[in-house]
């Protein structure tokens, strides 16, 4: 097997690769891996494997490189926003994908050695077939090298309509009576069209959750990129003045749907819009024909209240827990090489500040 690294996707290859891989979700497509490096500023970096001339195997990391003075440290995770991870084409045998999953973790490994880098990080789309398929086993990771630092996230299989109401919990089927009766509606909106209202509420809502917003770019690449593929689905809440006051952001791949932004006016928070649009996701992702919907990371046993809050929300629309596999591999104690750095810095500013002090004295002495 030959292995190469290389500061881009390579074409087609990598295409055909995304296209042939169980392991495969929507973070790994070139145009969300190539958008986000240039939305964020971060490298991307390639690792691939190629078995009789065939590329079988890969790994799509970011980089983001430290200054030598910060106290953060320079790390590569797979992905900076998203979830992706090494991929095998699904022709592979069981023992040889995990041979191609250890190969890519040394690589990946003997790399950030040799650029300094302190931290890897990895995460596993959950709506990938592999992982849906292993959806409370070993994290395919570990065997490979990685510590396992998995959290959970609720999934639910999309079958008939009736069962999907039937699974909501009870105040969430009031909540969605509550929003109907009042006038509230939700449609599904063309993504360009709603891209400045829904940055309006975006902005909002984080601000009084306390969170930066993201740049607007980072939408208008949804928008014009992603939705144009069929990849990003809007849905619109509308008040009883036909105003739009609330949205729901729909990843799609494959067979899969994610809950993946949403905002709302902090006027119509009460409303139960909120319920009404996760409502009309989950059944028109069922209509739309996909089998499954992410609700999204969820932290059962969690003492934030902000964390503890979502994961309750989430609940209230049925679904089962699924591992969200995660791995992580540090490659120095970063606490202290931190503090190396800072004293490093520390020494040559004073020392500096000395020397030229010591020139001035004699300058004047003179």
């Amino acid at each position: 097997m030959d292995v190469s690294i290389t500061p881009n996707l390579p074409a087609p290859e990598w295409d055909e690769l995304v296209n042939t891989s169980d392991d495969a979700w929507l973070y790994h497509t070139r145009v969300w891996i190539e958008m986000v490096a240039g939305l964020y500023g971060v490298e991307v970096i390639c690792v691939t494997i190629r078995h009789n001339n065939q590329v079988v195997g890969g790994f799509p990391l970011h980089v983001a490189r430290a200054s030598p003075y910060s106290a953060d440290c320079p790390r590569a995770s797979s992905l900076h926003m998203g979830s992706a991870g090494p991929l095998v084409a699904r022709m592979v045998s069981a023992p040889l994908r995990e041979t191609i999953c250890h190969e890519l973790t040394q690589a990946v490994v003997a790399w950030a050695h040799d650029q300094g880098i302190h931290i890897l990080s990895s995460a596993l789309p959950p709506l990938a077939a592999s992982n849906l398929g292993n959806a409370r086993g070993v994290n395919p990771l570990v065997p490979a090298g990685w510590l396992d630092t998995s959290t959970h996230t609720r999934i639910t299989k999309l079958t008939s309509e009736a069962e999907l109401w039937s699974q909501l919990a009870y105040d969430a089927r009031r909540s969605v009576r509550r929003a109907r009766d009042a006038g509230y509606t939700v449609t599904r909106e063309p993504w360009p069209d709603m891209l400045d209202e829904y940055y309006r509420v975006h902005v909002e809502t984080y601000h009084r959750t306390g969170v930066r917003p993201h740049p607007r770019a980072y939408f208008a690449g949804i928008a014009t990129t992603i939705a144009k593929d069929g990849h990003a689905v809007l849905w619109v809440g509308r008040d009883a003045s036909n105003h739009p006051v609330a949205f729901h952001n729909c990843a799609r791949f494959r067979d899969g749907s994610l809950y993946w932004t949403g905002c709302c006016e902090t006027s119509h928070l009460p409303s139960g819009v909120n319920y009404l649009l996760f409502w009309h996701a989950l059944a028109g992702a069922q209509e739309d024909g996909c089998g499954w919907y992410e609700t999204g990371e969820a932290f059962p046993n969690t003492d934030d209240s902000k964390l503890k809050g979502l994961t309750l929300f989430k609940a209230k629309f049925g679904g089962e827990l699924y591992r969200y596999y995660r791995g992580e591999i540090r490659l120095c104690d970063c606490a202290s090489t931190s503090l190396r750095s800072r004293a490093r810095h520390w020494i040559r500013r004073h020392l500096g500040a000395l020397i030229h002090s010591g020139r001035s004295s004699r300058t004047d002495a003179t």
